[in-house]
């Protein structure tokens, strides 16, 4: 029999999804190996439980000045010991409440006093998902995809160096003057990693202030699905979904539940007319999207 090897942080909050791991139980045989972290902490990894390409559960282990060593030991006879049950609980700092006390295996001899559990994500640069149009002088858009927890993670970064607003009408799409389709991400609900999934909320957050640099651009930058993958520059995009108004630096933007139609495609749009065929010398956006699997 396999044993499964119980960690728990400080106090386990259930029957919700939370982005952070407060306890979580793992097979032995995923166990990869241990890595000294520090005098007083040791990390040991695992592969991740999600049977997902989502990178490595880290457990780490706080203890007595210099005994990492000694954890190590400990928490290896821990993990191979012959419990009838095959359920070892290694490390438990639960506390909350009056009804329970932490736990953790006699093996550490006490010396193990709290535990933390985090979770390495792996991510894939995905590639030529914009269009030509939303390159400007600067960067060009850069997408990352993984999954989280279950949740398919696409984040896109977008410099704005070099892209132009018109000015005339809100709602307008901001890419390169010179033309081209200007869209930044495509919405597909393939249950994959070459997907957004079904897309259940979006963050944008600002990292550099927009800035001017020919002409008079605006500040006020909102973003707007739509079903056509070739606006261009000045094309009328629809009702921008994402109105965010003008974002401070460190700023961030949330919208649950997007009303996102399969393949539509995601644009930057000017949030009122105040530009006059401006460019921009700078600006920076972190654009996050949640999507779930369709099954």
């Amino acid at each position: 029999m396999e044993n499964y090897l119980y960690f728990a942080v400080a106090d386990v909050n259930t029957g919700g999804a939370q982005t952070a791991r407060e306890g979580i139980m793992v097979p032995a045989s995923k166990y990869i190996g241990a890595d000294p972290a520090s005098a007083t902490a040791t990390k040991f990894m695992f592969e991740s439980i999600e049977g997902l390409d989502e990178g490595l559960t880290n457990i780490r282990l706080t203890h007595g000045s210099g005994n990492n060593k000694k954890t190590i030991r400990a928490f290896m006879a821990a993990m191979n010991s012959n419990p009838s049950t095959g359920f070892v609980v290694m490390a438990d700092s639960d506390v909350a409440g009056s009804s329970k006390d932490s736990q953790y295996n006699p093996a550490f001899e006490g010396d193990v006093t709290t535990v933390s559990i985090t979770e390495t994500k792996t991510s894939s640069v995905i590639t030529a998902t914009h269009g030509a149009g939303a390159i400007g002088t600067g960067t060009a858009p850069q997408t990352r995809r993984w999954i989280e927890n279950g949740t398919i993670v696409t984040q896109i970064k977008v410099d704005l160096t070099g892209l132009a607003c018109k000015g005339d009408a809100a709602d307008d799409v901001i890419g390169l003057a010179a033309g081209g389709a200007a869209y930044l991400v495509k919405a597909e609900e393939t249950p994959s990693l070459g997907g957004t999934g079904i897309i259940t909320k979006m963050t944008v957050q600002c990292i550099e202030l927009p800035t001017q640099g020919t002409a008079t651009i605006t500040t006020d930058i909102d973003m707007a699905w739509n079903a056509s993958a070739s606006l261009e520059y000045d094309g009328a995009a629809g009702t921008s979904e994402l109105n965010m108004g003008t974002l401070e630096k460190g700023e961030t933007f949330e919208l649950l539940a997007p009303k996102v139609t399969a393949n539509d495609y995601l644009y930057l749009t000017e949030g009122d007319a105040a530009a006059t065929t401006g460019v921009y010398s700078g600006g920076l956006y972190i654009i996050t999207l949640y999507g779930q699997y369709s099954f």
